[in-house]
């Protein structure tokens, strides 16, 4: 299998590279720093391409021959404005994909992408204030994938709070078609090598299409 990475070199990306390498399979990171990317450059199925991602058409040139697209891209830090990064890199990677006869797509966003009243005093107090844009672009771009990418096998991946930490044994829960767990029956938290680990698993056995689901560790 040949897998295009978007964000690669952010710290789910790079899980999501190594796992892939660890997997045998080819690997091609479309990035803005190669140079972040210098601890796998030895190996012979990873291919590194500096690119400009919001170039649809330069992108495209990098996808040919490739069997899906995950995509990892996030912003760090609070956002003072308006954001746009999410659904314009959303919007680019779909338009190469479509230029590049390409399906299948599994991307990142995160627990409550969607705004409602119905989420626990954490989200109101702390998560909507600091992270309300990041939040607010995440939803406009699912929201781009729900209602103009009925011909992309989309599936989105909503996350807690993402950890550095080693891959957890715990089972990872799903809550298919939601943006948290009502039930708080997880643990809000996951190590970002289980969120890669989902996301390939995802992909091999083509789960969850045209879905968005909750994914967290059960407590």
């Amino acid at each position: 299998m040949k897998i295009a990475v978007f964000g690669s070199t952010g710290n789910t990306g790079l899980q999501l590279v190594s796992q892939i390498l660890e997997r045998g399979n080819e690997c091609t990171a479309l990035v803005r720093n190669p140079e972040k990317l210098v601890q796998f450059e030895s190996n012979k199925n990873l291919k590194i391409v500096k690119c400009d991602i919001l170039n649809s058409d330069e992108v495209a040139s990098h996808l040919a021959g490739h069997d899906c697209v995950l995509s990892a891209l996030g912003v760090h830090g609070i956002a003072m404005f308006k954001m746009t990064f999410y659904l314009d890199s959303m919007k680019s990677i779909v338009e190469a994909m479509r230029k590049a006869n390409l399906k299948r797509l599994i991307c990142v966003t995160s627990f409550y992408s969607k705004p409602d009243t119905i989420y626990p005093m954490m989200y109101k107090i702390v998560m909507r204030p600091m992270l309300g844009r990041h939040l607010d672009n995440m939803n406009e771009m699912e929201e781009y994938l729900f209602s103009q990418c009925s011909d992309i096998d989309y599936t989105i991946v909503r996350p807690p709070r993402l950890l550095d930490t080693t891959m957890s044994e715990s089972e990872i829960k799903v809550n298919e078609n939601a943006y948290f767990f009502p039930d708080y029956s997880t643990k809000s938290q996951i190590p970002r090598a289980n969120v890669a680990k989902f996301m390939l698993e995802a992909l091999d056995k083509n789960l969850y299409v045209k879905q968005g689901v909750a994914i967290d560790l059960v407590k």
